[in-house]
Formats: C-alpha cells, sequence, structure tokens
C-alpha cells in the first residue's frame, strides 16, 4: 500500500468518525464508562442573541459570571432561630442568674413592705386625732412610693438581665451556625420561620405578623440546617 492510499485510508476514518459522533453520541457515555467530563477550562463562554455574552468561570471554588462578588452563586441555608433561642434561654445558668435577681428584689421589696407593716402596726393603737397619726400616715405613703419605685426598677432590671442574655443566646447561635455553615460548605445563611410552624396570636394583628415574618413560602426542606445547628449547640428541639 502506497503512503497516498494510507492518507486516504486515515482520512477517511477521521471523516467517518466525525460524522458518527454526533449521530451517535447518545452511545458516548458508554464508550467512556460514565459521563464525559468537560474541561479542564478556565472559563466557558456562553452567547446569547446579539452580541450578548456570558463567561462562566470559577473564582474561589464557586461558579461566578463576573469579578463582583455579587456576580457568583452562593450556596446557602436557612435557620429557624426562635426556638434555638429558646430552648438556650431555659439553660440552668440563665435560668440561676433570673432567679439570683428575682431573689434579690424580693428581699428588697420585704424590708418595704416590713416597714409597711411596721407602721400598721402603730396607727391600729391610736385614736384619728392623735399627733401620731399624720405623721405615720405621711411615713406610709413614702413608703408607697418607694414601692412603686422599686417595681419600676426591679421590671427594669428583669427586662436587662434578659436582653443580656439574649444576645448571649445569639452569639451562640451564630457561632453554632458558622460551624455548620463551614462543614457543610455553605456560604450564606438565613433565618426563617417555617412556614408549618403555627401562628401565635388571636388576633388579626397577630396573624398578619405571621404572615410578613414569614419570608420564604416554598424551599427544599434540605436547606433548612435548623437540626444541625441544634446539634452542634446540644439542644433538643422538641424539648419542653
Amino acid at each position: 500500500m502506497t503512503i497516498f492510499t494510507r492518507v486516504l485510508c486515515l482520512l477517511f476514518l477521521l471523516i467517518a468518525t466525525l460524522l458518527l459522533v454526533p449521530r451517535f453520541g447518545i452511545h458516548a457515555e458508554a464508550m467512556f464508562d460514565g459521563p464525559i467530563p468537560l474541561g479542564p477550562a478556565s472559563e466557558l463562554v456562553l452567547e446569547g442573541e446579539g452580541d450578548n455574552k456570558v463567561t462562566l468561570k470559577a473564582i474561589d471554588s464557586q461558579l461566578a459570571w463576573g469579578d463582583a462578588p455579587s456576580h457568583r452563586n452562593w450556596s446557602q441555608g436557612w435557620v429557624s432561630v426562635g426556638p434555638l433561642l429558646d430552648q438556650l434561654m431555659r439553660a440552668e445558668s440563665f435560668q440561676e442568674e433570673r432567679n439570683t435577681l428575682s431573689e434579690e428584689m424580693q428581699a428588697d421589696e420585704q424590708l418595704i413592705i416590713d416597714a409597711l407593716e411596721s407602721i400598721r402596726g402603730q396607727m391600729e393603737g391610736l385614736e384619728p386625732d392623735d399627733p401620731d397619726v399624720a405623721a405615720l400616715a405621711a411615713e406610709g405613703r413614702n413608703l408607697l412610693e418607694q414601692r412603686r419605685a422599686f417595681m419600676q426598677a426591679a421590671q427594669m432590671a428583669q427586662s436587662q438581665l434578659t436582653g443580656v442574655q439574649l444576645e448571649r443566646a445569639y452569639r451562640e447561635v451564630i457561632d453554632a451556625v458558622k460551624i455548620v455553615a463551614e462543614m457543610r460548605g455553605i456560604d450564606l445563611v438565613h433565618r426563617f420561620i417555617p412556614t408549618d410552624d403555627p401562628f401565635k396570636g388571636t388576633t388579626a394583628a397577630d396573624a398578619t405578623l405571621e404572615i410578613r415574618l414569614r419570608s420564604l413560602l416554598f424551599y427544599p426542606e434540605d436547606l433548612d440546617i435548623t437540626d444541625d445547628v441544634a446539634k452542634e449547640l446540644g439542644v433538643e428541639l422538641n424539648g419542653p
């Protein structure tokens, strides 16, 4: 066989291969024992109508169609924060802090109550025109005012402690979210209220607020990582 004949044969086989691959490409995966990989390639240019083009590339292991951070495909997850905070606020350490404050306030209030009882006992044996009645009555009114101011201060102290504890619990949730997100390769984590959670309250205003707070209407359940975060925190969501 001459060299010219060999060249013609090779050319014929090449042409036949190019013609058969598109026609029988459906069997290409079987030929290569699985999906045919595309690439490696540094970027992929997709052409649209006219001169519109989109260049896809990988930036920090993320699919990107531009250089701006907003032009990337960020993986996402969602967490129901409310139940996690409720369980953390039931923690023994938090309850001890609240109980200690409550006991201190009750002890201080009891001092005022005892002083009022003392004045009441002194006034029981006095006649209405006794000159000591007016002085004792004024002292009693002053103690009642002190008790009213004390109750307001006590409520403020309780509210402040609850606020401090809520922030600490929130920080614990954030730390757990970061750990879970890193383990699962999640870039963005949103807070949400599951659509199946019952509404709280009975008024139209309560129901309207519940609807407004539920930003997600339909979502893949696998994107809800609340259980993983709860496990990281060591809390039971179905607890008391």
